[in-house]
């Protein structure tokens, strides 16, 4: 609990504090409370970051300094335009984020496709580690097609050394194809030729049936491209709404202007005819 002598001493320090002293800086200080009553009615909505609204209020207001009712309403409209510019900044953003989520751009690569293919693509079928497969069997098929190893005398290290991605599946194809054990089969160069071409046979019937996923990757990513601009009826809805609230902005502003200028000339006025009498 404060001492009596301290309770006085706070007593003789609020003398002190007289507040504004000059007409401007009361006007300014009386004003606070309108300003801040205005703008804390405009609501935020669901997931909305009450920091980012804060702070272009507070430039909004440093900027336009409104000193009266009808100036805090005036910048209240240049506020309220802005905070729905960003709005349809994040509304457009949202849309083609969720324009290009792997399950509507399966929707839409499988529509582009129904005229050739059957297939309904899914989200596997056009991911990363799908295209990376294909890829790789590219890669395999061009090194078997490019080694020349029907003419050669085949041995394990040759092959490790010469064909590397070919040397990988050496193992696998041993185990599905071969009853001999490992060491045996590395033994026979005329068994590793035909490993070899039994797996080129394997790529050949891999990248035909994975032919169309890759088609279908590639024009998912030309699709991101097209759609980081809306389109159809997104277009027409967001670029409506732009024209709108370019309009608002500027005819807030310039209502603001008018006011400020109107005001200017009747206090002029009135300054004027008290010198005249």
């Amino acid at each position: 609990m404060a001492t009596e002598a301290q309770i006085k001493a706070n007593q003789e320090n609020a003398k002190k504090s007289t507040g504004p002293l000059t007409e401007e800086g009361k006007q300014r200080s009386s004003m606070n409370a309108m300003k801040h009553g205005i703008f804390s009615t405009i609501p935020l909505l669901p997931g909305e970051n009450l920091e980012q609204f804060k702070l272009l209020e507070e430039e909004i207001i440093k900027a336009y300094q409104p000193m009266d009712a009808m100036e805090c309403l005036l910048v209240q409209r240049l506020y309220l335009t802005c905070m729905r510019q960003i709005r349809l900044r994040e509304a457009e953003a949202a849309k083609l984020e969720i324009s290009m989520m792997p399950e509507v751009m399966c929707k839409t690569v499988t529509q582009l496709f129904e005229h050739n293919s059957d297939k309904r693509f899914t989200a596997e079928d056009i991911s990363e580690l799908t295209e990376a497969h294909y890829m790789f069997a590219q890669a395999l098929e061009k090194e078997i097609k490019e080694s020349g190893y029907a003419s050669l005398a085949l041995t394990i290290e040759m092959i490790k050394e010469k064909m590397p991605l070919t040397s990988r599946h050496m193992k696998d194809i041993h185990e599905e194809e071969y009853k001999l054990s490992w060491e045996e089969f590395i033994q026979k160069p005329g068994m590793l030729r035909a490993a070899i071409s039994m797996l080129a046979k394997k790529v050949k019937i891999q990248l035909a049936s994975t032919k169309n996923n890759h088609i279908a990757y590639t024009l998912k990513h030309k699709l991101k491209i097209v759609h980081r601009i809306p389109h159809g009826d997104d277009m027409t809805i967001f670029t409506k709404y732009q024209v709108q609230l370019d309009t608002d902005l500027y005819r807030a502003m310039k209502a603001l202007q008018d006011y400020r200028c109107n005001k200017t000339k009747v206090i002029e006025g009135e300054v004027i005819n008290e010198m005249a009498t």
